[in-house]
């Protein structure tokens, strides 16, 4: 067994694991804080607005009548969605991607 070839498919493998879990977790951490504002980089995560309009609010009057104020602001209802199979994809691929060019490359330099 050649470990020199699979040590480095191994090592850009973890690396790789490492870096889009990371990356990906501070995107969504950073989407909980304020989720209308921030952009959102990663293909993996899903952001769902609907805006509804506020029922009027009503106050009463001294005479006991009901006044209606103006209309309320909008309130923002915001969905995040985590594409899990796609994740998984884009997880894995590269990973056999790594082991399959170290396979390749130990079969050319092989005798």
């Amino acid at each position: 067994m050649n470990h020199a070839a699979f040590s480095r498919a191994a090592h850009f493998s973890v690396v790789w694991a490492v870096m889009l879990s990371f990356i990906t977790l501070v995107e969504w951490h950073s989407l909980d804080r304020d989720p209308l504002k921030r952009d959102i980089l990663s293909p993996f995560i899903n952001r769902h607005v609907n805006i509804v309009a506020a029922p009027p609010a009503t106050a009463t009057g001294q005479a006991g009548e009901a006044l209606a104020s103006p209309g309320g602001a909008p309130q923002y209802q915001v969905e995040l969605d985590f594409n899990g199979p796609l994740f998984l994809a884009c997880f894995f691929i590269p990973i056999t991607l790594f082991h399959g060019i170290g396979l390749i490359a130990r079969r050319i330099q092989s005798p």
